[in-house]
């Protein structure tokens, strides 16, 4: 009995712990902990998700799967900003809020929360915050804001499978319209003309309700020597185009007598697209990784 109990003591504080040297980007996926209970991985989670590191949970076992490198934070940056144009150069009061790392429940309804590089929400003046807390109906992120509807997320020590598969769980959650993944390859040994080592990049697209799309984006294609066909600002082949109107995505439930506001942004915002030119991404990834 008393060893019985002593187990439950050990599992109900048992956390991920830390390595006491640092870790190295070579090394990673790093495992910090094994036996961790869903409910104390997102105790962890909620204090160190912002530590520099991400995280994932894999049958009680946790692992670092990435690091927030420079590479990987100008990239998220760049993203960023793409989300913001809409909102012009309103500052305190945008239509459309950009974040990084909001944590949600996962669409997998076991209780995890998880968190992405990014998240596009509307402002709750368009899409009222949801009376309950949760996966909904309609759902919303962990402190009760309306569930995110575009999602990014950026892969440069993580594995592309592991990168595919949290963006296919986003997408099981309906209310997310859109997510983009882009996942960095390793540096090439060969270099460009201006000097820096080439590099494979890809970019997917997963749409709701519709076929996904990808583009080979870097200045090689992955698993060749020959180049790939973004080599220009502005080429359309090379353009991701996200409606803007999705990021205020709503329907009615009836069935809890949830109804959307009538206000909606101006019209400038809702007939536009976000366009994402994947040849700005690579160059600011060619001038941020080593030399």
């Amino acid at each position: 009995m008393f060893r019985d109990l002593t187990k439950k003591l050990q599992e109900r504080f048992r956390l991920p712990k830390f390595p006491k040297e640092p870790i190295e980007e070579n090394s990673l996926p790093f495992k910090i902990g094994s036996n961790i209970s869903i409910k104390n991985y997102n105790k962890f989670l909620e204090s160190h998700e912002l530590s520099g590191y991400k995280f994932e949970y894999n049958d009680g076992n946790i692992f670092i799967i990435d690091m927030c490198t420079q590479v990987h934070e100008v990239v998220v940056a760049l993203l960023q900003r793409y989300f913001n144009v809409p909102n012009g150069n309103e500052i305190a009061d945008p239509s459309i809020l950009v974040l990084g790392q909001p944590l949600h429940p996962s669409p997998n309804a076991d209780g995890l929360k998880i968190a992405p590089d990014i998240a596009v929400y509307s402002d709750e003046a368009y899409v009222p915050r949801p009376p309950n807390t949760g996966l909904g109906p309609p759902p919303s992120d962990t402190i009760g804001n309306s569930h995110a509807r575009i999602i990014c997320e950026v892969a440069v020590s993580q594995n592309y499978r592991g990168l595919k598969n949290k963006c296919a769980l986003w997408m099981s959650q309906q209310y997310v319209r859109y997510v983009l993944g882009i996942k960095l390859y390793d540096l090439r040994t060969t270099r460009n003309t201006h000097g820096q080592f080439n590099r494979s990049m890809k970019a997917k697209l997963w749409r709701q309700g519709m076929p996904t799309r990808k583009w080979h984006f870097g200045t090689m294609q992955k698993g060749s020597s020959q180049p790939t066909g973004c080599n220009a600002r502005g080429n359309p082949e090379y353009q991701i185009s996200i409606p803007i109107n999705d990021v205020f995505y709503d329907p009615p439930i009836p069935a809890i007598g949830y109804v959307p506001l009538v206000s909606y942004p101006r019209p400038a915002i809702l007939d536009g697209n976000f366009i994402i030119d994947l040849y700005e991404i690579q160059q600011i990834v060619l001038k941020s990784q080593p030399r």
